[in-house]
């Protein structure tokens, strides 16, 4: 019996792997054959047919965007282009631009209004990470944790202890507490994909060095969360709770008093 559970859970573990990779295979930028590759070559030309999964992360970004006024817009390949970021390759008509132009024509079907480019970056990783609970859960697993560095979700009655890593050199850890049915997400200013620039946020918000992390049902909408807590700067802002979420920003000397 013992054997044959161990099988069962070996294939759970697959599929959950199996669903991330092909997360990353339909939304890489660098992928020159996935979904957002396509996208960002032929859409503001003519319509192009995406897989569901992919339809499914780019009208839930276009949710978001409408919800929070624009600070969560994945159409920032452009500027990341310029910053060295992501790949020029085959791009050169891409311009700046904002989400807005991402138009849904139906049954996966999307096109471009105008020559922006997109970068799913920002959610396809929480994304990833639900699918691979979803996988699990179809297996009959009941209690599992999925942690995608930064992007964590667990299911089953047992609280997982939960640790914040904050950016900087000493890269230190904070305990966060206690995590229960539900997923959080955490990112540093670094990885903000927002329209606002690092010199537009609150001076005492500025640093590289804070952790911006948030508490919500599910993985995809905790990690785009975080990107707009990064330039908001207020865990209190409305458009948490109105999404069933919480958010907190670890601060250095927080962590310095942890450390102790």
């Amino acid at each position: 019996a013992s054997g044959l559970a161990e099988l069962s859970l070996g294939r759970a573990v697959d599929a959950a792997f199996g669903a991330i990779e092909r997360v990353h295979r339909l939304m890489s930028f660098h992928d020159p054959l996935s979904d957002v590759t396509r996208l960002n070559r032929y859409a503001p030309f003519e319509s192009v047919t995406v897989d569901p999964w992919t339809a499914t992360v780019l009208r839930r970004a276009q949710m978001l965007f409408a919800a929070t006024s624009g600070l969560f817009d994945c159409a920032v390949g452009h500027e990341l282009m310029q910053r060295g970021l992501l790949p020029l390759e085959g791009l050169a008509h891409a311009r700046h631009g904002s989400f807005s132009a991402v138009w849904s024509l139906g049954e996966n079907r999307f096109r471009f209004s105008a020559p922006i480019a997109i970068d799913l970056g920002g959610i396809a990783k929480g994304f990833a990470v639900d699918r691979a609970i979803a996988m699990l859960r179809a297996h009959g697993v009941r209690e599992a944790l999925v942690n995608a560095g930064g992007d964590l979700r667990v299911i089953g009655p047992t609280p997982q202890t939960v640790h914040i890593r904050c950016p900087g050199e000493d890269g230190r850890i904070l305990r966060a507490g206690l995590l229960r049915h539900a997923a959080i997400a955490t990112s540093s200013a670094l990885t903000t994909i927002g329209r606002r620039d690092m010199a537009q946020m609150a001076p005492e918000l500025s640093t590289l060095h804070y952790a911006y992390s948030v508490v919500a049902p599910t993985c995809w909408l905790a990690d785009a969360l975080t990107k707009v807590l990064i330039q908001l700067g207020d865990p209190t802002a409305s458009c948490f709770a109105a999404f069933g979420a919480s958010a907190f920003i670890t601060l250095p000397e927080v962590l310095a008093d942890g450390a102790a």
